[in-house]
C-alpha cells in the first residue's frame, strides 16, 4: 500500500489509492476473522 502511495502520482489519485488500500486491508481482516471462525467455531452436527 505504501509503495503505491509514493509512486509520484497526483494528490487526487494518491487519495483514491489510499482509500482502496484501506478497503482492501479491511476486507483482508474480515476474511481472516471468518477463517478463524471456521477453524475454531463450534459445529453443531
Amino acid at each position: 500500500i505504501k509503495d503505491q502511495y509514493y509512486e509520484g502520482d497526483g494528490y487526487e489519485l494518491a487519495a483514491k489509492k489510499s482509500v482502496f488500500g484501506a478497503l482492501s486491508l479491511y476486507l483482508d481482516f474480515i476474511n481472516m476473522f471468518q477463517s478463524l471462525l471456521y477453524l475454531f467455531g463450534d459445529r453443531n452436527d
